[in-house]
């Protein structure tokens, strides 16, 4: 028993046994929940190194997006490791969240390898539309005024790499091609929504790493130029066509003077060009409002244009493709009924439904430029889609110094 000091002493000294004996049980929820935590970090960081084949610092893995304690590998998305035999490959991470009381997994993390040049590293498709006319907006809203993912934009000089929203890619170039291989090409990728510009940076040092590492165990030399101190969103809004920038500057160019500027695309959205970039793209869109006034004529002529609702479920847009060296040695296009990928040499070009290209020479390495096209705007451009391509296959051969260059024949 405890000695009597009193009807107030005693009940404070209860209460003080009560709290000791309290601050025992949460000294010791505390410590389980933190080897909780502990062996959940552990497990993630074997996971992660298993999956990605230890090309990713694991703890930067989890740091993203706000930080995380457990992560796993992908059962169900990939079904396999990233295996540095047989690239491309890649590793999808997946994170937990509490959902109605359930645990529920989602995206996390990817990191994908090329081994260049790698046939299909681009694939020019006339169904890689830049804008979704099913997006949530307002009704009055115009679909094309914002394309729904940012344009790659180049990591300092191009040399390094490109950045999107989610993804940073970078390229080690082997000081001596090892069978056949240049470089190695590592992109980092979030999954989930828009990282911010420290995330991103921290995926363009993930991504450099891993594409070192990877070279390295290849017996490949190699190095990648550092990266820019800051990696900035780029936008999605589209502007008026005769300030175009960067990689539509061409086209801002073609407008300059021109009177008859009817059907032309009147918004664009470029981004940052570079000396050594590896890709460039260019979105043009005509206006909703524009179209709609332009109906009337077209129904007239006989222009097969669509119906009212297409300016919203169909809008009309032009979108430009430069690839550049090991990119282009890399690029295939969707071509002919069954839409197969087919490799596109220099010396070649043509079109293919909706789909223009060119090819030239670039210092020695190849280059393909091409231009996709909106579904019967082609048929609403006419001659000008021909004045179009041209303008912008020889800006973008000029400007890169590039001979050779052969365009498709008139229509």
């Amino acid at each position: 028993m405890l000695p009597d000091r009193g009807r107030w002493r005693n009940a404070v000294n209860v209460l003080l046994c009560i709290a000791a004996l309290g601050g025992v049980g949460l000294a010791g929820w505390s410590l389980y929940d933190s080897y909780q935590s502990w062996q959940h970090r552990g497990e993630s960081r074997t996971a992660i190194g298993k999956a990605c084949a230890d090309l990713v610092d694991p703890d930067a893995v989890m740091l993203l997006d706000g930080g995380r304690d457990w992560l796993m590998p992908s059962e169900v998305t990939s079904r396999k490791q990233l295996d540095l035999g047989q690239l491309p490959d890649e590793c999808v991470l997946l994170s937990s969240y509490e959902d109605e009381g359930k645990t529920r997994w989602t995206t996390y993390f990817g990191l994908r390898v090329h081994a260049l040049p790698q046939q299909g590293l681009h694939v020019l498709d006339t169904d890689d539309k830049p804008f979704n006319p099913w997006s949530p907006r307002a009704a009055e809203e115009d679909v094309t005024d914002e394309v729904t993912d940012p344009l790659p934009a180049p990591l300092g000089d191009g040399r390094a790499g490109t950045y999107s929203a989610r993804t940073v890619s970078v390229t080690a170039v082997c000081a001596q091609p090892v069978a056949g291989v240049t470089a190695f090409r590592a992109s980092a990728t979030a999954g989930y929504g828009d990282p911010t510009d420290k995330e991103r940076k921290a995926l363009g040092v993930m991504a450099r790493s891993a594409a070192v590492t990877a070279a390295g165990r290849a017996g490949c030399a190699a190095t990648a130029p550092e990266l820019p101190a800051a990696l900035p969103a780029q936008g999605r809004a589209l502007g008026p066509a005769e300030q175009g920038t960067g990689s539509c500057a061409w086209y801002a160019a073609f407008l300059r003077g021109r009177q008859d500027r009817e059907r032309l695309p009147d918004k664009a959205l470029g981004a940052p060009v570079s000396e050594h970039g590896g890709s460039e793209s260019c979105v043009l869109a005509l206006d909703a409002e524009t179209r709609e006034g332009m109906e009337a004529r077209l129904l007239a002529e006989g222009v097969a244009y669509g119906g009212p609702g297409e300016r919203f479920t169909n809008p009309w847009w032009l979108r430009t493709f430069s690839h550049f060296g090991d990119d282009a040695a890399g690029t295939m296009a969707e071509i002919g009924a069954g839409k197969k990928a087919t490799a596109i040499a220099a010396g070649q070009a043509g079109r293919e439904y909706r789909f223009l290209y060119a090819s030239a020479t670039c210092q020695g390495r190849p280059a393909v430029l091409g231009m996709i096209v909106a579904f019967r705007y082609d048929t609403v451009l006419g001659a000008r889609l021909d004045e179009l391509f041209k303008a912008y296959a020889a800006d973008a051969a000029a400007r890169r110094g590039c001979s050779g260059l052969v365009l498709p024949p008139p229509e």
